[in-house]
């Protein structure tokens, strides 16, 4: 969280008002529930609104001491300690550096800290972020707390897509789903709460594709948006490579799972535009600034292949994402794109 999003009292967050009046009239009528969860695409604002809810349920700063207001103050000790990750009534579950999953062990650790009394607040607050790393045993595990709950406890899941979740546990939480911001809402707020210049804004805004998360985090690492061109360029460099130097990316990008989604996501979205540039909407691209050689690349690539690159970037990362071999899914995908002569 920046320093520009907790500085006012209330929610300070852009957008999903539909969801923010929702927990307020929850709040309102002391009607919370057991268990929440956030739903939607990555660097849209979960966490964020999660950590928000967290806040409202543990301020001391309204009216009632005893009764959570309807927004968090972000003054009272209690929520400078959410906002700083130090609220003893907050538990964080996260997949672990070394894990391919969150495993049950985790979950019986939170069983354990949730039959506890509170420390400081009146919830115990259990954060489990991406939900969907859960392996079977931990999410079948997990039933029993949704299940019979304590007085006291309040659990607040994140994940991408609801459908990853087993439907026993969709059937027992509040499903939330956040969706993508237009362009120039995501400009608006760079313009006015992070003082960024407009042409910048427009850039960063329509890079983000809806994700606010992501144009707060170029904004504040300024190698993002470098990175992205240096990625960009390579994937030119591969469109006109003979298979020897593909597989050879592919074996110097090594395992860092972190950068080779990044990776993927920035080839996804440059090839949706190819798709859009070869039906000749190019003012409907993400990558506003590329424009010249996204239209070059789309006149030799054509529709068809470009959608097929599409879905086939859609395979890699879901395969990635159900623990294939990174390397090997690259690979394929590797042999599946397209050679073209600029």
């Amino acid at each position: 969280m920046t320093t520009h999003q907790i500085q006012a009292a209330g929610w300070n967050i852009v957008g999903h008002e539909h969801i923010i009046d929702l927990l307020r009239r929850t709040l309102a009528a002391q009607q919370v529930r057991h268990a929440y969860l956030f739903a939607g695409p990555q660097h849209i604002g979960k966490s964020l609104l999660a950590y928000r809810l967290a806040q409202a349920l543990l301020c001391t700063g309204g009216p009632d001491p005893k009764i959570a207001p309807q927004e968090p103050c972000n003054q009272c000790l209690s929520c400078r300690k959410v906002l700083h990750g130090n609220h003893p009534d907050i538990h964080i579950i996260r997949k672990a550096a070394d894990k391919q999953a969150i495993v049950i062990e985790q979950v019986r650790a939170l069983q354990s800290d949730a039959a506890r009394r509170t420390l400081e607040g009146r919830r115990n607050i259990f954060i489990i972020e991406n939900a969907q790393d859960m392996n079977v045993q931990a999410a079948n595990c997990i039933l029993k707390t949704l299940e019979e709950p304590e007085p006291d406890v309040v659990l607040l899941l994140t994940v991408p897509d609801a459908g990853s979740l087993l439907p026993t546990i969709l059937s027992r939480v509040q499903l939330l789903s956040m969706q993508l911001l237009p362009p120039q809402r995501i400009s608006d707020a760079l313009i006015k709460q992070w003082e960024v210049e407009p042409a910048e804004a427009a850039l960063i805004a329509a890079l983000a594709a809806g994700r606010l998360g992501w144009a707060v985090e170029a904004v504040e690492d300024e190698d993002m948006l470098d990175e992205r061109k240096t990625q960009l360029a390579q994937l030119t460099k591969l469109l006109t490579s003979p298979k020897v130097e593909r597989f050879g990316f592919v074996q110097r990008l090594g395992t860092d799972g972190e950068k080779i989604r990044h990776m993927l996501e920035l080839w996804l979205l440059w090839w949706r535009d190819m798709v859009l540039a070869a039906n000749g909407c190019l003012d409907l691209t993400v990558n506003a600034d590329m424009r010249d050689l996204l239209q070059a690349q789309a006149a030799k690539v054509g529709t068809l292949e470009a959608e097929r690159m599409v879905r086939a970037i859609l395979q890699t990362q879901e395969s990635i994402e159900r623990n294939v071999n990174a390397r090997v899914a690259l690979e394929v995908l590797m042999l599946d794109t397209p050679t073209i002569k600029m």
